[in-house]
C-alpha cells in the first residue's frame, strides 16, 4: 500500500490525502485520459518547436549579419520582418523578435505590427541565457512568464542563429498560455473527472473545471496574483515526490470532499497534469 502524492488546497477547495490501494494492473480509464491529454500537450510544444526551428533556416537570418553595409542589413530586416509576420499569421504567434547575442532587438513583431521601439535589454529575460546554450536548430522552451508585449501569461520558445560556428542571434516567438489551457479542458466538462496542470513552482496554471484568466493585472508580474497553489496537507508537490521517491506518473487514490477519487498524473515538460476522477458509490 502506497500513499497518494498529489493534492489540492485552495481558497475555495480542499482535498484530503487517505491512503491509497493499489491501482489495477489493467487499463485504467482515468489513466488513459492523462495520458492522452499529457501526449496531445506534447504534440503541441513539438509542432512549435519544429515550427520556430524552420522558420529560423531561411537564409536571411544569417545574411543579416554577413552584410557589409547597413543598406544591405535594413534588406535582410525587411525580409525577415515579413517572415515574422508570416510566422504569426500562420502559427498564432502573439509576439516574435531576432535578438543579437548582446540582447538588443534587431526586429519584432507584435500582434501582426512590426515594432519600432527596439529593445536593447533583453538579456535579462529568462529564456536569453539557455537560448543562446541550445544546439544548433532544436528550440529552448521556457516556464511560463508574463509577455511585456502582449501584457498577458505566454510560453516563451526560442532557437540560436549560428553564421560560421559562432553563436549571433536567437530567434524568439511566444505563444499564449490560454491556447494550452484550453487544450486540457476539451472534453472534460464532467464535474466527475477534471484535470489540473501544475508548474514545479507549484501554482496551478490551467484547470478543465474553469478558465484561468492570463491577462496583466495592473503591474503585476508575480504568479501568486493569478494562480493558486497545490499543496497537500501544507505539503507541495516536491515535498510528496520525494517522499514517494518520484516518478513521472503514476495513480491512487484519494478523498475529495468526503467522497472517494481516483487520480493519477504524468509529467510533460516540467508540467504534471494530475486528473481526479469521482468513484462510483
Amino acid at each position: 500500500m502506497t500513499r497518494a502524492w498529489i493534492g489540492l488546497s485552495t481558497s475555495t477547495f480542499l482535498l484530503s490525502l487517505i491512503a491509497a490501494t493499489a491501482v489495477p494492473a489493467q487499463a485504467d480509464e482515468l489513466e488513459s485520459s492523462v495520458a492522452a491529454k499529457a501526449g496531445a500537450l506534447e504534440v503541441l510544444h513539438r509542432k512549435a518547436e519544429r515550427a520556430l526551428v524552420g522558420v529560423a533556416q531561411d537564409p536571411s537570418y544569417r545574411d543579416y549579419f554577413r552584410a557589409t553595409s547597413a543598406d544591405e542589413q535594413q534588406k535582410h530586416k525587411e525580409r525577415i520582418d515579413r517572415i515574422s509576420l508570416e510566422t504569426q499569421r500562420k502559427f498564432s504567434v502573439s509576439e516574435m523578435c531576432l535578438i543579437n547575442a548582446l540582447g538588443h532587438e534587431i526586429s519584432r513583431i507584435v500582434e501582426g505590427e512590426i515594432a519600432d521601439d527596439l529593445s536593447t535589454e533583453e538579456a535579462q529575460n529568462i529564456f536569453f541565457d539557455p537560448s543562446f546554450a541550445q544546439p544548433p536548430q532544436s528550440a529552448y522552451v521556457s516556464p511560463i512568464y508574463i509577455s511585456p508585449d502582449t501584457h498577458r501569461w505566454v510560453i516563451g520558445y526560442a532557437t540560436p542563429i549560428d553564421v560560421e560556428g559562432e553563436r549571433k542571434a536567437i530567434l524568439h516567438y511566444e505563444h499564449d498560455l490560454i491556447a494550452f489551457q484550453e487544450l486540457l479542458r476539451q472534453g472534460l466538462a464532467d464535474d466527475g473527472r477534471f484535470l489540473l496542470a501544475v508548474i514545479p513552482e507549484g501554482w496551478i496554471i490551467a484547470d478543465s473545471r474553469r478558465a484561468i484568466a492570463t491577462e496583466q493585472r495592473g503591474n503585476s508580474t508575480a504568479p501568486a496574483d493569478y494562480f493558486d497553489t497545490f499543496r497537500v496537507e501544507d505539503r507541495t508537490l516536491e515535498d510528496l515526490g520525494r517522499e514517494l521517491g518520484g516518478g513521472e506518473s503514476g495513480s491512487g487514490r484519494v478523498m475529495l470532499d468526503g467522497e472517494p477519487h481516483r487520480i493519477a498524473w504524468q509529467t510533460v515538460k516540467r508540467w504534471t497534469l494530475v486528473g481526479f476522477e469521482r468513484e462510483a458509490g
